[in-house]
């Protein structure tokens, strides 16, 4: 799996939103001078998570976008799947039967491991937890209570 460009740049959009004002629309300009993306490339990341609900938008003077749901509830999982779709280490885990070897395959329960095991991470880290952390030079996984 990679990141793709788009997706790094929504990340990083996701959360300098979670670290603004959640009251104050931020400037599409500033997101693209601070957050080192192409004004012309803005749209392209935005509209997915516009969609999605992650972000809201307000057009005109004194408008911008802000977050469209508090931090806490935004998982980078959500954000990732938004930009580039659902996370699939091989064709074997896009749907059951893609591939015709998915029940023989040794290699399959590998796959599907990875991908879970990658998900479960992702939607574990939410924006206020990378918030929290931003300034740490070594976040911490977040606390979470352990499952029963």
């Amino acid at each position: 799996m990679q990141i793709l460009s788009q997706t790094e740049g929504g990340i990083r959009t996701v959360l300098y939103l979670a670290l603004a004002d959640r009251d104050t629309w931020v400037p599409g300009e500033e997101i693209c001078r601070t957050q080192e993306i192409a004004p012309s490339f803005l749209p392209k990341i935005t509209g997915p998570l516009l969609k999605r609900g992650i972000l809201s938008a307000v057009r005109g003077v004194g408008g911008g976008f802000r977050l469209g749901r508090p931090p806490d509830t935004i998982s980078m999982l959500e954000v990732i799947e938004a930009l580039q779709g659902p996370l699939n280490f091989n064709e074997c885990l896009i749907e059951p039967g893609s591939c015709e070897r998915d029940k023989l395959c040794p290699v399959h329960p590998v796959w599907k491991q990875i991908k879970d095991g990658t998900e479960r991470i992702l939607a574990m880290w939410t924006f206020a937890d990378l918030a929290r952390h931003s300034n740490e030079q070594e976040p911490r996984l977040p606390e979470r209570e352990e499952e029963t």
